[in-house]
């Protein structure tokens, strides 16, 4: 059970920084991935008051408030555009809409959750994450940093022209997958970004060694056959479209 002796909502970006600054204290976007963990803090930061909740796109990219919930993401009519049925695809998996109308993009990077679909469905996107603080950041990059009590403010999706497609295998529709693989088709070749490996995701070209590992979800060696197979079903979908 998580606990909380304070409730804050700030009124400034600042403000939120400046709380965050100690280790008493988490910032919530959303908090469904919090619900995780067994803690106790001493003040709770809840971001809601700070316009993050929007996405804005111009003719460079797409520029996603951290607070922005996974069902507007699901739903956003322009991602369609660009990205296929890429979003709806890895998004729709996610326990349930209710949990999607509450859970959060902010909170789902920065969790840095192994199983996480939305972190794979972003790698290859060449994503940047702009923080209150140390400012922009490749995804990338972030991911093999260690966490530093920054506030997320905005995720920035170039608008690149690349064909893509997001593939996951689960027990059931709204289980955590076994193994997530999103792949993109660009100039240069093949990406694929692989995540709940069971560790968190990595960007890899079309003939690179990924390792795997295991755990009570699925084998190493499953994983593996999985990954080929995913892999296969990606490059014949992005060479048909």
């Amino acid at each position: 059970m998580i606990s909380f002796n304070n409730y804050v909502r700030p009124k400034t970006i600042e403000e939120a920084y400046e709380l965050n600054q100690s280790i008493k204290n988490v910032v919530g976007s959303g908090m469904m991935w919090l619900h995780l963990s067994n803690s106790e803090y001493d003040t709770y930061i809840d971001l809601c008051d700070l316009g993050l909740n929007q996405i804005e796109e111009n003719e460079e990219y797409f520029k996603i408030g951290s607070m922005v919930t996974l069902s507007e993401l699901e739903n956003y009519e322009p991602f369609k555009k660009y990205f296929s049925n890429s979003f709806e695809e890895c998004l729709k998996h996610i326990v349930g809409v209710q949990f999607r109308n509450s859970a959060t993009i902010g909170g789902s990077i920065c969790a840095k959750l192994a199983f996480s679909d939305v972190i794979t469905l972003l790698l290859p996107l060449d994503v940047k994450l702009v923080f209150y603080n140390q400012k922009e950041i490749l995804l990338i990059d972030y991911l093999s940093n260690k966490n530093t009590r920054d506030i997320l403010e905005y995720i920035i999706i170039p608008k690149k022209k690349i064909a893509i497609s997001y593939k996951s295998v689960r027990k059931t529709f709204t289980d955590l997958p076994i193994l997530n693989v999103c792949g993109i088709k660009t100039e240069e070749g093949y990406k694929f970004a692989v995540g709940s490996r069971p560790a968190i995701a990595v960007l890899v070209n079309e003939n690179e060694e990924v390792n795997f590992g295991s755990n009570q979800r699925g084998s190493a060696e499953y994983r593996k056959h999985l990954y080929e197979v995913l892999k296969t079903r990606i490059i014949e979908e992005l060479e048909g479209n």
